[in-house]
């Protein structure tokens, strides 16, 4: 028995000692390699840094300039080398990347960068697969876009996500248009990302909602609409009203505010006829947005909706009307009126503003 603990004692021990070992050596190895990256990245940084110096934008015999053959020597046959060009490129910004297009593009056909991302396009890992997504969207890489366009119809929605924000930014007005009006069941996007995508497209805003409203089916109509109000593009104008007999609420809505938007008095007629809507959603959206275009002759419109039956609706009527110029002053008469519930929504909105 005692044999045995001993035994056990001296296994125990190696085993301890074994791991502590390889411990030692998994810290080692994680120093070394983070330095070794660290260090691999600031002489890329160096290189990169110095070849902005001497080159000044000129092209001609651009592989026989020796700092581009230093890089591309470099980063040969080293993904993570190739990885850490890519994010030094795409810190300097997108104004740098813009005003020095050209000497990038060779920069990252020499280096194999473009070809490195299109293969990773192609990748089993979701992750890097919307990694090279967005580093060629942000690098603005030529000659691209039909390789992002192949995954527009994967199923995971990050990749999706990825695919349209590098359309954008490469600027595939007909990938993207394509991708929102035929392939639509596929996209699932939240407004804010829709719109997000739609900033950075590097091309005519207003010729890409014009493309895509006629098209799309009427949720995408109502993401498209709320992003295009932030534009305040008056060409849109005419596909605000025409939605406005949209049989979907959220569309109406969404045209509702983007009229208001556009601060045209012309639009007024349009909310005010929306206050008779059969949602009192709607009701309630076209009396708030009444504030940003009212004027008096929305008074007796939104005198009678602060009587409607759902409260929201007479809210959002009372204090806009008090709010309005002039509006005030009008509204004192129903407080002398006989409509109950008018009455009270004045009276509250007007304590609320005091």
């Amino acid at each position: 028995m005692d044999k045995t603990a001993s035994y056990l004692l001296i296994i125990s021990a190696g085993l301890l000692m074994f791991y502590f070992a390889l411990i030692i050596y998994v810290w080692f190895f994680r120093y070394f390699s983070d330095s070794t990256t660290k260090k691999a990245k600031q002489d890329l940084e160096d290189m990169f840094s110095t070849l902005l110096s001497v080159i000044n934008n000129k092209t001609n015999n651009f592989q026989g300039i020796k700092e581009v053959q230093k890089i591309t020597l470099f980063v040969k046959d080293r993904g993570s080398r190739k990885e850490s060009l890519i994010n030094i490129i795409i810190s300097y910004g997108d104004d740098f990347i813009e005003s020095n297009h050209q000497l990038l593009m060779k920069l990252c056909e020499v280096t194999e960068i473009k070809s490195y991302l299109i293969e990773r396009l192609t990748s089993k890992s979701s992750f890097k697969k919307s990694l090279a997504c967005r580093q060629l969207g942000e690098l603005k890489l030529e000659n691209t876009e039909k390789y992002v366009f192949k995954l527009s119809s994967c199923k995971n929605n990050d990749v999706r996500y990825n695919v349209l924000l590098s359309l954008a930014k490469l600027g595939d007005l007909k990938g993207l248009v394509y991708i929102l009006t035929k392939n639509y069941e596929s996209v699932h996007l939240s407004h804010r990302a829709v719109i997000e995508i739609i900033s950075a497209f590097n091309g005519s805003k207003e010729n890409l909602f014009h493309k895509t409203l006629p098209l799309s089916d009427d949720y995408i109509k109502g993401v498209l609409i709320k992003a295009a109000a932030d534009y305040k593009i008056e060409g849109l104008r005419d596909y605000y009203v025409k939605y406005l007999k949209s049989d979907d609420k959220n569309l109406r809505i969404a045209c509702i505010r983007a009229l208001c938007e556009l601060e045209n008095s012309d639009n007024e007629g349009y909310i005010i006829n929306m206050l008779d809507d059969k949602e009192w959603e709607v009701r309630a959206a076209s009396a708030k947005s009444l504030e940003e275009i009212g004027t008096c002759k929305s008074f007796a419109a939104l005198a009678k909706t602060a009587g409607d039956t759902e409260w929201w609706v007479r809210h959002n009527a009372a204090c806009t009307l008090i709010l309005l110029y002039g509006g005030k002053k009008y509204a004192s008469k129903i407080i002398s009126g006989n409509d109950k519930y008018a009455k009270e929504a004045i009276v509250s909105a007007i304590e609320m503003v005091s």
